[in-house]
């Protein structure tokens, strides 16, 4: 008898999915569809899962914190502002090109006085400012393209969360315990509507549907090799993490966990080689779920990360799972 509530009921609700697994999986199933979504076809769901994933993400640290979560929190609000005045710098050109100029009225939504208040953002005008973002990402999200919106749009969101984060001490665990719980809940929904709505997609081609997602990753599994590499580079330093073979069975989950420093990550053929086309910039406190083949050409076998500053030490961990 087909069971009604495997049909439609949430297929990530069950305590075999903690919520460090459920954002691993969500994760790698993200990059998945947005490495295939050439034609546009997973723009809705990479809409929906982006920023709930960054929520969810921040949950999830929140609840790990130690005796540190104060100061680790406020760290994370700085780094949180730093990463919105970088984007708005390094994306201005695209948006004038985007909307046709610097002189159009569109341009003057996002940038009214120019980029010196996006330098100058603090905690008491980031909540305008990542409001403004998002009010103008979305009225010109046709011209932006889903990428950039998307990225601009999930500021709002995500500086509400670093900043309530922060605001919550020791004591108030059991606030980011609930929150964690709603975020998780998020997350599970928008994993079910994915599925269901991949499964639209490809009726009955269980093949397909499957190339999208990688059940394992929600589980502890104990055939699943993992092997964690993590270093210090010094400045300009070109490092060879491992040299063996790859399949995109394998996942690569990328964490710059240093604050001063981009990291550079990309598949070559031998450990000299230079960073190619497809290598991967990871800024200063962010993580990224690779596939091997969007390193590079998936026959290479050196997975190569660099120090993409001339000033600053960088600090990594890569995770290989598979």
């Amino acid at each position: 008898m087909i069971s009604v509530t495997k049909i439609f009921g949430n297929l990530f609700s069950t305590p075999l999915i903690t919520p460090d697994r459920l954002l691993l999986g969500a994760k790698d199933h993200l990059a998945r569809i947005t490495k295939a979504n050439t034609t546009h076809q997973f723009d809705a769901e990479i809409a929906i899962l982006t920023p709930l994933i960054a929520v969810l993400e921040v949950n999830v640290s929140n609840v790990d914190t130690t005796l540190n979560l104060q100061s680790g929190q406020t760290d994370e609000v700085n780094l949180f502002t730093y990463n919105f005045h970088n984007t708005l710098s390094k994306l201005r050109g695209v948006i004038a090109h985007s909307v046709g100029g610097e002189d159009t009225s569109a341009y003057k939504e996002f940038y009214p006085h120019g980029l010196t208040e996006y330098d100058l953002a603090n905690r008491s005008t980031m909540p305008m400012l990542t409001t403004r973002i998002n009010k103008a990402a979305t009225k010109f999200a046709t011209q932006l393209g889903v990428p950039i919106t998307t990225e601009l749009q999930a500021f709002q969101a995500g500086y509400v969360t670093a900043r309530a984060s922060q605001s919550t001490s020791i004591a108030d665990l059991s606030i980011d315990r609930t929150d964690k719980t709603g975020g998780v809940l998020d997350v599970e929904l928008a994993m079910n509507q994915s599925v269901h709505s991949i499964g639209f997609q490809f009726p009955g081609d269980v093949v397909k549907c499957s190339s999208f997602f990688n059940f394992n990753l929600f589980y502890t599994v104990g055939h699943r090799k993992h092997t964690l590499y993590k270093e210090i580079l010094a400045i300009d330093l070109q490092k060879e993490v491992i040299n063996r073979s790859f399949t995109d069975s394998v996942t690569i989950i990328i964490r710059n966990v240093g604050t001063n420093a981009d990291i550079i990550v990309w598949l070559g053929k031998t450990a000299a080689d230079l960073p190619n086309a497809q290598a991967i910039t990871i800024k200063a406190g962010k993580a990224s779920t690779q596939l091997p083949s969007d390193l590079g050409d998936i026959t290479n076998t050196f997975l190569l990360v660099k120090n993409a500053s001339e000033v600053n030490t960088a600090s990594f961990q890569i995770e290989i799972i598979g």
